[in-house]
């Protein structure tokens, strides 16, 4: 599975002729861990939206398999985000509904949720009990794990992942440095963005640096860093 980005902008709504990304020109391919980096403001998290297909390119084309996920919309399924705020993912009245939404709008086996449940709480070491609380009660760093638990709950091939280790325990960063890693092992695609370089250096394939909406520069890990 391969995303290609082609000649694509982005500007906010409002924002008369000020581009947040400009001539974005990327291939992404399958079993590779790749690294967005840049300052606040370069653009990586409006990225990682247009990507997900949750910000529509003013210009250019994003498409999954040579599939547009803007004009095919069932291409998206492919995708998991996970927003850099986790508040803007949680809605549900309980984490058990928050971490069953999404696979069910996909799984109706109950068997099938029931057990990827229980395979990542028992992944991530958590009780039971967590399931019966209100998200909007938690920690803003199990806020952001209950946020990606969802994601993975329904296995996307694609992950694109904003910050996900801020406010996360270190035994909880562990764990999905962990995943990562499998994710790409079994032929996943995950996109990180985040300043933290030495965090993911020993696991990335790629970084992208963005400064003001361009790319400047793509490099494997070894000519990066």
């Amino acid at each position: 599975m391969a995303i290609r980005v082609e000649n694509l902008w982005y500007k906010y709504p409002g924002s008369q002729d000020l581009y947040t990304l400009k001539g974005i020109d990327l291939y992404l391919y399958s079993g590779n861990i790749y690294i967005i980096t840049g300052p606040n403001g370069a653009g990586k998290s409006t990225l990682l939206m247009v990507l997900a297909g949750l910000l529509k390119p003013v210009k250019g084309d994003v498409t999954i398999n040579n599939v547009s996920i803007f004009r095919n919309r069932d291409m998206r399924r492919y995708i998991g985000i996970l927003f850099q705020n986790p508040d803007a993912m949680l809605f549900n009245p309980s984490v058990y509904d928050e971490l069953v939404y999404s696979i069910k709008q996909i799984e109706s086996s109950e068997k099938i949720i029931a057990d990827r449940l229980s395979y990542w709480l028992n992944y991530f070491s958590l009780n039971t009990s967590i399931l019966s609380q209100k998200p909007y009660t938690l920690s803003y760093g199990y806020k952001k794990l209950v946020a990606l638990i969802s994601i993975l709950m329904y296995s996307p091939p694609i992950l694109l992942l904003d910050e996900p280790h801020t406010g996360l325990a270190k035994r909880f960063v562990d764990k999905l440095l962990k995943l990562v890693v499998e994710h790409k092992m079994k032929g996943g695609l995950t996109v990180i963005a985040t300043h933290n370089l030495k965090l993911y250096r020993d696991i990335a394939d790629s970084f992208i640096r963005l400064e003001n909406g361009s790319i400047v520069k793509i490099r494997s890990v070894k000519t990066y860093i």
